[in-house]
């Protein structure tokens, strides 16, 4: 394997990137010793031009314009005509560079590799004072022809090869860094042939060439490299003032368009790490129509920024390049945590724990029955606070899955979070679960009658009637109990009533209760316990009390609890308030009981008592707190 070939394999595979000491990439300011230059950015016409201001124009039949290396190229195909596309520099003093000389050039063979010419200078005849090929590189000094053969070069890709010698050697670069040297000594000699871009009879077959410089002195590796990252001459079609604003902690780039830019089709962003750096395919981070991108999720550091704009042929006309030092990245936030509690007719979701630099706006709950679903605009249900829970209803059993997404500032999606999957049961019907509703509005008698259509209708003792929360409702104090029995307890059960305390009553044994003789435990609502603070609890002993807020004197509140043979939930005014797991069962013969056990003698005033055979969704609470009894 020639060296030249490892080498230029080995850049390749590094994405083109050549650290180097940085050098301004913007400097255009022309060398005095650069002989002539070739930017191949014609399109049009059979005239090269020498671009260095020297003069060295060339003339070439029927050129080949192709995407180059940086913006076009020339490519020297002969095609099926058999047209030969070699750039005729006629000689001339200057382009003799006696005893020192650098040529570079970017080249790509074609596909259908064999060995051929890319940039020459005749003597007379077939002679030449040296050639640049796909496989050696040739120079005549002191009468001596010192020749060295470097292989194949795989093809298709670009690639910049620099011939430097100084008096003394020759040394050849590939990609920026030198495959070989050899001992040479002598002035280069010349005669009157031209200069030729392409090989004539040895053209290369779907090759191509760009970016020619050559100079009457040999650069330096630092030079060399600082060559590969500009281009020969301002080019018209590139985007120019390209800036990178930092002002927001990230990189957002912003350039006006070519000054001939009827030919621009798009933009492409590259970025590198290093400063002299090529665009390739490699650097390529994104492509837009606008004028403008803003950096996405890189890690925090120093980055290098061009924009090439993309002409009809795909061509690459590149921006010098900006610097750009990112602090906080505008990345996706981190995939948030999610978990569901089935109820009957609805589940409670919670889902946070996603991290983002700039924050977090929201978190995305999504929703399907297949099991391996990905979140989709189809699937998403509502977009709630990080850390917070939603109240899902629905009114079909099944099973469920579900996901989160995290959104931040900028309307990044985080991964989705693994499936929660749950089996929820269908919601109760409101009719055919309400167990019996119980309005007050008698007046007298010992009879409080069930209005529920089931005849739960039962006995007062030493009842009295007052205003009521919507018509009479029914004082208690010492001594007031109201009892309806056979009802009958399977696991799940609601109470629910209006009530507006005395501020010294203390309901110690509560105010109403369900209870079922199958387990002896029973569903309690208290208004003001030893503390004053509401309760509901499941069993006779007050073991794990869902325990809520003190309840104002003298005014109206709608108090509920349902057990659904596993979570106690107290509400308040129609909102949960709290919920817990107090390990109790609940079935058997039961009975509604409304009672004065009151440690003061001071009245309670209770009114629209309901009671279900059904843990209710809070949807189904909120909407009896408004629906008097009938």
């Amino acid at each position: 394997m020639y060296a030249l070939r490892r080498i230029v394999t080995a850049v390749t595979l590094a994405a083109g990137v050549l650290a180097v000491p940085a050098m301004p990439a913007s400097a255009h300011t022309l060398d005095p010793d650069l002989v002539a230059a070739y930017a191949l950015e014609e399109g049009t016409g059979g005239t090269v031009h020498d671009v260095s201001g020297n003069g060295h124009n060339g003339t070439v039949q029927d050129p080949q314009w192709v995407a180059g290396k940086l913006g076009r190229a020339l490519g020297l195909d002969r095609g099926e005509d058999g047209a030969d596309r070699t750039v005729i520099v006629p000689d001339a003093p200057g382009l003799r560079t006696a005893s020192a000389m650098t040529l570079e050039i970017w080249a790509k063979p074609g596909a259908e590799y064999q060995p051929c010419t890319f940039v020459s200078k005749k003597i007379e005849g077939d002679d030449v004072s040296f050639r640049l090929g796909s496989d050696s590189f040739q120079l005549r000094a002191g009468g001596v022809v010192w020749n060295q053969d470097y292989g194949t070069i795989l093809p298709p890709e670009w690639f910049h090869i620099a011939a430097v010698y100084d008096g003394t050697t020759l040394r050849l670069y590939g990609n920026g860094s030198e495959a070989f040297s050899m001992p040479a000594a002598g002035d280069i000699d010349f005669g009157g042939g031209p200069l030729m871009i392409g090989g004539g009879d040895d053209s290369c077959p779907d090759g191509a060439v760009d970016e020619i410089r050559l100079y009457r002195r040999a650069l330096s590796p630092e030079e060399i490299a600082r060559d590969m990252s500009r281009a020969v001459a301002p080019d018209p079609l590139s985007p120019r003032d390209l800036v990178a604003d930092v002002s927001s902690e990230t990189a957002q780039l912003t350039w006006t368009a070519p000054a001939e830019e009827g030919d621009v089709t798009g933009y492409e962003i590259h970025r590198s790490v290093w400063d002299n750096f090529t665009p390739s395919d490699e650097t390529k981070v994104a492509t837009v129509t606008g004028l403008t991108y803003t950096e996405g999720c890189v890690d925090r550091g120093e980055y290098f920024y061009r924009v090439a704009a993309l002409d009809s042929l795909q061509a690459r006309h590149a921006t010098d390049r900006v610097s750009a030092f990112i602090t906080m990245p505008d990345c996706p936030p981190g995939m948030p945590s999610i978990s569901v509690t089935p109820f009957r007719g609805w589940a409670e979701v919670r889902a946070g724990g996603s991290h983002d630099e700039r924050g977090v706006t929201g978190i995305q709950i999504h929703r399907s029955t297949e099991r391996d679903f990905e979140p989709t605009e189809e699937t998403l249900i509502t977009t709630m606070p990080d850390g917070q829970e939603y109240a899902d209803y629905l009114s079909e059993g099944d099973d469920y899955y579900y996901r989160a997404v995290a959104v931040d500032t900028a309307s990044h999606l985080s991964e989705p979070s693994p499936v929660e999957s749950v089996r929820i049961s269908a919601p109760a019907d409101l009719g055919e679960s309400l167990y019996g509703a119980f309005a007050f509005e008698e007046g007298s008698g010992t009879t409080v009658r069930d209005s529920s259509g089931k005849r739960h209708d039962g006995t007062l003792t030493n009842g009295t009637w007052v205003e009521g929360k919507h018509g009479k409702g029914l004082r208690l104090a010492p001594g007031t109990w109201a009892v309806a029995p056979s009802f009958n307890a399977d696991g799940e059960v609601t109470i629910a009533a209006w009530v507006k305390r005395n501020s010294s009553v203390r309901d110690f044994g509560g105010f109403l209760s369900h209870r079922a003789s199958g387990s002896d435990n029973g569903l309690v609502l208290s208004a003001g316990d030893w503390w004053g603070s509401s309760r509901a609890y499941m069993d006779k002993l007050h073991n794990s009390p869902a325990v809520g807020p003190n309840l104002p004197a003298h005014v109206w509140h709608h108090m509920a609890a349902t057990y659904d043979g596993k979570y106690l939930t107290l509400y308040i005014n129609g909102e949960p308030i709290i919920r817990n797991q107090p390990g109790a069962s609940f079935y058997g013969s039961s009975q509604l009981s409304i009672s004065g056990t009151l440690l003061y003698d001071y009245g309670l005033v209770v009114d629209d008592v309901r009671t279900y055979n059904a843990a209710l969704t809070p949807r189904q609470i909120k909407s009896i707190v408004d629906t008097p009894v009938s």
